[in-house]
């Protein structure tokens, strides 16, 4: 069976958005702002107004992590693999270098802490009710210089972008299997550089508007296109499904809209920056919109798995009229309603007093892709519920055009 139109052109923005020159769309880098030229051109192809502060473009400033260079951990003359053997433990570690002789730590015998200053800790295991906040303040505050601890034996370990510049420590998660493997190795060579920079940089939100018939009514039709930046020499984070597929669906609604002749309500479509870090692009919008915006659909991930299954609203209760008019439109579609709230950009235009629904791909199987991860990638995502998700957009939509305002 042959794509629709929609659909190829919906592939064909998630391919473009994934791949190699825009470096994983992380916000402040290069590969963000070639992104953001991506989707304005995109917008202005499809016919919409440019309302940004400058074209398509509205400047904001967002803080995360980032890494400036290839992380390495060395442990008794052995290399470790980034991302598979060990990762930054964010939003709790500092960037830094360390040199200096492993120290094991266990939870149940005595401890010298003065003679841990210096030394590398490693945390062979973690007791019920393991506080790693406290565990890294108390850490900094005896001069550790560096925490491994063990996290389990994932498959790969998620990336997230989220820091603090009052970090002290380089702290990095370790698989199980390399934790057994040095635990009580007292004394052995280990060499740490993690080149993490926690930094607030330029960005930009792109902003397009189609003009409706009834000029006092504005949906917001929304969704982020960061997302963590590919691995100095290391791994790609193409990030397809978050959130290069909300882009690719939120933009191609916009193209079948400005082909409409005469839209009920005026549309801002706007694709955010700095989600990944904090919604910081949704947070300045919904504080400060080209237009006051009477309500919101914001698109976050599709394409984990083969079919839409179920759908979260961003609501964890029924009682919010968007969020029920969604919830119906989506049950007629045969898809489960879930009923979550926060996590994705839709919460700070609640936050705001917004009307407003987050929508996204609730995953229901084991083998769903998983995000955050190198799996998240054009070969990975699955198609069909890309087109099924552009379906139910545009038919709330089509609902919100016989409600009353």
């Amino acid at each position: 069976m042959n794509p629709s139109a929609s659909l190829q052109r919906i592939l064909h923005d998630i391919a473009a958005l994934s791949a190699d020159p825009f470096e994983g769309r992380l916000s402040g880098t290069a590969g963000a702002r070639g992104a953001a030229r991506y989707l304005a051109d995109a917008l202005a192809h499809s016919g919409a107004v440019p309302v940004g502060e400058d074209g398509f473009f509205t400047a904001i400033q967002v803080p995360a992590a980032r890494l400036t260079g290839a992380a390495k951990l060395r442990v008794d003359g052995q290399e470790l693999k980034h991302r598979i053997d060990y990762a930054e433990w964010s939003p709790l570690s500092a960037g830094g270098s360390a040199i200096g002789q492993l120290a094991t730590v266990r939870f149940d015998e005595e401890i010298d802490q003065a003679s841990l200053a210096g030394r590398i800790v490693l945390i062979p295991s973690r007791p019920e009710g393991f506080d790693v906040a406290g565990t890294i303040q108390s850490a900094a505050d005896i001069r550790i210089a560096a925490l491994l601890i063990e996290s389990g034996h994932p498959k790969s370990f998620h990336k997230t972008v989220i820091g603090r510049e009052a970090n002290r420590i380089p702290v990095l998660r370790v698989q199980r299997s390399i934790a057994e493997r040095y635990a009580g190795l007292e004394g052995i060579h280990v060499e740490l550089d993690l080149p993490l920079e926690t930094s607030t940089l330029p960005c930009q939100n792109v902003l397009g508007f189609l003009p409706g018939k009834d000029t006092g009514t504005t949906l917001l039709l929304s969704a982020h296109y960061d997302h963590l930046g590919d691995d100095p020499a290391g791994l790609r984070f193409p990030g397809s499904i978050d959130n290069a597929s909300g882009a690719a669906v939120i933009l191609e609604a916009a193209r079948l809209l400005a082909g409409e002749s005469h839209l009920p309500f005026n549309i801002l479509i706007a694709f955010l920056s700095g989600e990944e870090s904090g919604m910081w692009g949704a947070r300045q919008l919904a504080a400060d919109p080209p237009v006051p915006i009477t309500m919101a659909i914001n698109l976050d991930c599709l394409g984990f798995e083969p079919e839409l299954n179920a759908l979260r609203t961003g609501h964890a209760e029924p009682g919010h009229w968007l969020g029920d008019l969604a919830a119906k439109v989506i049950e007629l579609e045969g898809i489960e309603v879930k009923r979550m709230a926060g996590g994705d950009d839709s919460a700070a235009f609640l936050a705001q007093g917004i009307p407003t629904i987050g929508l996204g791909q609730k995953p229901t199987l084991d083998s769903s892709v998983r995000i955050h991860t190198a799996e998240d990638n054009p070969e990975h995502i699955h198609a069909k519920p890309l087109e099924q998700g552009l379906d139910v957009l545009l038919k709330i939509i089509r609902q919100l055009n016989k409600t009353s305002f």
